[in-house]
């Protein structure tokens, strides 16, 4: 049996056996490919947290923000929609608001850099594996990734047997959640693989304007066939495709009496300015709609002593968003179908040698070329309502003189397009000094291009509209130009590692990243059009260990990172809109801690601690003393499946706990009143054999309310919006597998 074949049966392994439970407990090991290797994660010198396929099906995984409960260091934000959200690594990462931004984190599935992180959001089907990855990463994958990297491994086609299962959930809200997968050999040497999901539920926002926000109707599909022509030569095609329609990402929110009193002279009904009783009255509805399209072909050519890898790539997006800017039922200020795109080709090659010897290496090459864009010259999505003066004059105490400044009909136009080509070399060596110690060195060098055809062009019939006054040029200020940008630069890693014995292993590095800078999309009067690139410097000391006979082990690291110029997203002065700019320099010292353990053989501990010291050090953000958000002090997990064997089954009972202490969710909006803690409790109580699994969840179990992002009050009403989490959710899922 060929090392590709080999690899492409290691890599479907499971935490634990469903029907028969082992008399003596013991931890399975983890195989990870975070190395781009099939190696286990007790042997890698990397803070890595791996969730199994077993694990994303007990703990009823759906999307990346569920990975985050299992994960301390790492935290999920969304605001406007899923393409705004944040990923997270120790406290640093920025949203994607603007398409000029990187994210701080990598998106990689099936070893495919995703340029957005909102790519990432949709409904997880057929995971095969998460590895996420802690501190830069740029010697081993194809995109440089200066704060970490999430991984999601798809599961390959099966060579050798038929088999797959079907899915059925239903909940609260008329949740209905149905997921698929079959796979099986065509041929000795050609295999398939079907997969897909189709998801809808109700809002949870309550709204008595419409339908209630927070609904969701989404489907996505994928398919694969692996062709092993000759022995040493396999090769891989995925397509994918993407549809959601959704009512997201509505916000609860807090009026003042701007608000409120033009509401009472409407006879409109007046909220109760409780930011978290998940109920708002809007009159523009909150909508996601998005279509997005994948292919990727994966060739792997054994040679002698090492495997040749090539990995094409190309997908394609587009997606529009509508929300309710002031949150009420007064016509103020709507974005209504704001439109985005996006394209991305990539092509990576990798040359990885084999495990023997005493020397190993991965040496790669990487290109990338991708675009996105907003709007279009005729599309407006920023309109001004009739009721901007009424609420505007009173918020601001001008009165009708705010007429000068603002008028009902006031419009904004976009047409911006960012480009960027990448070219990098990138790769690591790993020299085994002796039988105990090893060091590995590693390099990348990266020149990018990046061009930018902005055009904003904001439109009033007030006074003041052409001096730089009106309220349309002050949020987005007017830009028609081409803008570019060259850099390049290397970032590197070094550690050494000492393997004390069969079972601990200590290790220490130092590692560099580096993100990408560009040009604000929209940017206010005043703010800058350029920002610079961000990089990234991280020392790690670790140890990794397996104890007590293989019944637990326990991970930890201690980190000390550098950030400067820092690439700071924060709400435009007027409260709508967002600009970037290099505001600060930044530090995030900690400790890491995870575990795994066996203590009895009826029943299955994890878990995770994180100490962190996340602060501005220079700049702006420093001088106003802010903290650095998402970022508490202390942040953990804890899950526990107890098992009991029945019939001729298991009953288990999984139970996944986790919490942030007291921190905040906006960069530079920090008054004491929204600074919050979070505690999330999931439980789910199933019976399982080797065919069925029967489970009762619930979700969010003690109905906590919790502000994913609390913003800055709007300039012109005074409004506070709080984007929430999903309040408690319950329901049922069946699940049948073939074979």
């Amino acid at each position: 049996m060929t090392r590709i074949k080999t690899l492409v049966s290691a890599l479907a392994f499971v935490s634990y056996g469903a029907g028969v439970l082992a008399q003596t407990p013991m931890l399975e090991e983890v195989v990870v490919t975070a190395t781009k290797r099939a190696e286990s994660l007790q042997d890698i010198p990397i803070t890595v947290t791996a969730i199994s396929a077993a694990t994303i099906q007990e703990a009823g995984i759906q999307d990346i923000s569920d990975v985050a409960a299992l994960v301390p260091a790492l935290t999920v934000s969304s605001n406007l929609s899923p393409f705004a959200t944040a990923l997270r690594i120790r406290g640093f990462g920025t949203a994607q608001n603007d398409p000029a931004l990187e994210p701080s984190v990598a998106f990689i599935l099936d070893g495919v850099y995703m340029g957005s992180s909102g790519l990432g959001m949709s409904e997880l089907t057929d995971i095969e594996r998460i590895e996420v990855l802690q501190g830069p990463q740029g010697t081993l994958y194809g995109k440089n990734s200066n704060a970490g990297v999430i991984s999601v491994i798809t599961k390959s086609p099966n060579l050798k047997e038929t088999e797959g299962y079907v899915e059925a959930s239903l909940g609260d809200y008329s949740l209905q959640r149905y997921v698929g997968a079959v796979t099986g050999p065509i041929s000795d040497s050609l295999a398939y693989s079907i997969a897909g999901n189709w998801y809808e539920t109700d809002g949870w926002m309550e709204s008595n304007t419409g339908a209630d926000l927070n609904a969701a109707q989404d489907w996505n599909a994928r398919g694969k066939l692996l062709w092993l022509p000759i022995e040493t030569l396999s090769l891989q095609l995925t397509v994918a495709h993407v549809d959601r329609d959704d009512s997201c990402c509505a916000a609860d929110a807090t009026q003042t009496a701007a608000v409120t009193d033009q509401l009472i002279t409407q006879g409109l009904p007046v909220p109760k300015n409780d930011a978290f009783n998940y109920k708002n009255n809007v009159n523009v509805d909150s909508n996601f709609e998005m279509e997005s399209d994948a292919v990727n072909v994966k060739l792997d050519y054994e040679l002698d002593t090492a495997v040749l890898t090539s990995l094409t790539a190309w997908n394609d997006y587009d997606y529009k968003t509508s929300t309710d800017a002031e949150r009420s039922e007064l016509d103020v200020l709507g974005i209504i179908d704001d439109k985005y795109s996006g394209e991305q080709y990539s092509q990576e090659f990798r040359l990885t040698s084999d495990l023997d010897g005493a020397w190993q290496y991965m040496a790669g090459a990487f290109y990338a070329y991708e675009e996105r864009t907003r709007g279009g010259k005729d599309e407006a999505p920023i309109v001004i309502g009739d009721d901007i003066i009424a609420v505007g004059g009173a918020a601001t105490g001008l009165g009708p003189i705010f007429g000068s400044l603002v008028q009902p009909g006031d419009t904004v136009f976009f047409n911006n397009t960012w480009k960027t080509e990448t070219y990098a070399l990138f790769g690591q060596s790993t020299y085994k000094i002796t039988e105990d110690w090893a060091a590995t060195l590693g390099l990348r060098y990266t020149t990018e291009t990046k061009d930018a055809d902005l055009y904003t062009q904001p439109f009033s019939t007030a006074a003041l509209f052409g001096t730089g006054s009106s309220l349309v040029e002050i949020a987005f200020a007017p830009v028609d130009g081409s803008f570019d940008r060259d850099a390049d630069g290397f970032t590197g890693l070094a550690n050494l590692t000492w393997s004390v014995n069969a079972d601990t292993m200590v290790f220490t590095s130092i590692s560099t990243g580096s993100k990408s800078g560009g040009f604000n999309g929209v940017a206010g009067e005043g703010a800058p059009r350029e920002f610079k690139d961000e990089d990234t410097t991280n020392y790690e000391l670790g140890i990794k260990s397996q104890l007590l006979d293989s019944r637990l082990q326990l991970n930890v690291s201690a980190f000390y990172t550098e950030f400067s110029d820092l690439q700071f997203l924060a709400q435009q002065p007027t409260g709508v809109g967002s600009f970037v700019s290099n505001a600060a320099e930044g530090t995030s010292t900690g400790v890491d801690l995870n575990f795994s353990a066996a203590p009895w053989q009826f029943l299955m501990l994890s878990g995770g601690l994180q100490y962190l010291d996340a602060e501005y050090t220079d700049g702006d953000l420093a001088e106003l003393n802010l903290d650095v958000p998402y970022a508490p002090t202390w942040s953990g997990n804890l899950s526990a499946t107890f098992l009991l064997p029945l019939a001729d089954g298991v009953t288990y009972l999984r139970s996944d706990y986790s919490f942030m202490g007291d921190h905040f969710t906006n960069p530079t909006y920090q008054p004491d009143s929204v600074e919050q803690d979070k505690k999330l409790l999931n439980v789910r109580l199933g019976w399982r054999n080797d065919h069925w699994d029967a489970a009762l969840w619930v979700r969010n179990a003690t109905d906590e309310a919790y502000a994913l992002l609390a913003t800055a009050p709007i300039a012109y009403s005074g409004t506070e919006a709080f984007f929430l989490e999903a309040p408690r959710t319950y329901g049922v899922t069946v699940r049948y597998s073939f074979f």
